[in-house]
């Protein structure tokens, strides 16, 4: 891989810091008040959505990267609600609230991306056009 540009080298770290705190988060939530096999369940796929793409998108800090990751999450969560987790089932039933929950962390994801993005246009615009000090 080449080397990466500082703008994608600060992404990369805000990318892994954020999915860190995902990670903490679902492991706070989990220790205390429970997701899995709970009425809370549906928080893991919110935070699931919203925090896995950007684990993908700590491997590049690119546009690529990170819509690899949106396309690779949402084929896995999709995947396990409309197919996988129906094997084990007599009758086909969409668990609805996971697949909304996982829908909105998604596009939850995308807000995100696209705010982290403008920040970095408008710091990158403000440097263009700030002046320059003589000394």
């Amino acid at each position: 891989m080449s080397k990466l540009t500082p703008r994608e080298r600060t992404t990369s770290r805000f990318a892994r810091l954020f999915f860190a705190a995902g990670c903490t988060l679902a492991v706070a939530l989990q220790a205390t008040v429970g997701l899995y096999f709970t009425r809370h369940y549906f928080v893991a796929h919110f935070l699931l959505g919203l925090f896995l793409p950007f684990l993908f998108y700590s491997m590049g800090g690119m546009r690529l990267t990170f819509w690899i990751g949106m396309a690779l999450t949402a084929t896995w969560h999709f995947g396990y609600e409309f197919w996988e987790d129906q094997l084990d089932r007599p009758v086909y039933t969409p668990d609805w609230d996971q697949i909304v929950s996982g829908t909105v962390g998604l596009v939850a994801a995308w807000v995100t991306y696209r705010a982290w993005n403008r920040h970095l246009d408008v710091r990158a615009q403000q440097s263009v056009t700030a002046p320059r000090s003589s000394s």
